[in-house]
């Protein structure tokens, strides 16, 4: 059987030092797509690794040279930009018809796509929300990262004027179209780059849908809260600023 020449789904996992992890969240991903058979190209993008992250990411490829529904993809970034410019640069290289924004922790589990399916008829993106009544928290954040999290949410709507619960969850159903037109307007290339990718959606007028998940945190995370909680907050301000002056439309 030959691998579609355009995938079905991409699937953007942006990677910083992720050498001790990837590959068992790979496997999970990999046992999924085929368990569905989903013509599916996984495509990593290595940002400035200074580990063995890239060295892990190419032997993937000779892992996987046969699979018959999945192709490999890998952006190597010469330096550590950000997850926002990481998700910008997989985006440019997907082809599938629809883009799965994917953290390399699982924090998500990949089996939550299925909720996210059901909603791709009806809306431009489904986006992966802790904050549902239907949410389930397995391993939650420490007291000290959720309120911050909650906070960071409701400033994201005032300021914003977007009215979603859940601004950062990395887990994100996007039509392929849709998801290209977003990256073209796009310029925040930290933490902050959800609320930037949502905010220009709702300019557009795409149609979101908040999708209840199943999601645990990972204690290994690479936000900390020192500095990204400022920068983001920062962020939120340039993206407020760009909206005013009609940058993205």
């Amino acid at each position: 059987m030959k691998k579609q020449a355009k995938p079905f789904l991409s699937i953007i996992i942006p990677c910083y030092n992720e050498e001790k992890r990837i590959i068992k969240s790979v496997n999970k991903i990999t046992e999924y797509i085929n368990l569905k058979k989903l013509d599916t190209e996984l495509i990593f993008i290595n940002d400035g690794s200074t580990d063995k992250t890239k060295e892990v990411l190419s032997n993937l490829r000779n892992i996987f040279s046969n699979d018959k529904f999945v192709i490999i993809k890998i952006v190597s970034c010469k330096n550590n930009y950000g997850k926002g410019h990481a998700i910008k640069r997989g985006i440019v290289s997907s082809t599938g018809k629809y883009i799965l924004l994917c953290d390399a922790d699982l924090s998500t589990p990949i089996t939550e796509l299925d909720k996210l399916m059901m909603y791709v008829d009806n809306y431009d993106l489904a986006i992966g929300s802790r904050k549902n009544k239907d949410s389930i928290i397995t391993k939650p954040q420490s007291h000290l990262r959720t309120s911050l999290g909650k906070t960071y949410s409701f400033i994201s709507r005032v300021v914003l004027d977007v009215p979603l619960t859940d601004f950062t969850c990395g887990f994100k159903l996007i039509r392929t179209k849709v998801a290209k037109m977003i990256a073209e307007k796009m310029s925040i290339n930290r933490w902050a780059y959800d609320s930037e990718l949502l905010k220009i959606a709702a300019i557009h007028n795409f149609r979101i849908k908040e999708v209840g998940i199943i999601w645990q945190n990972d204690p290994h995370t690479k936000v900390k809260l020192s500095r990204d909680i400022i920068t983001s907050l920062k962020d939120l301000i340039k993206i407020r600023i760009n909206s005013l002056f009609n940058k993205y439309d």
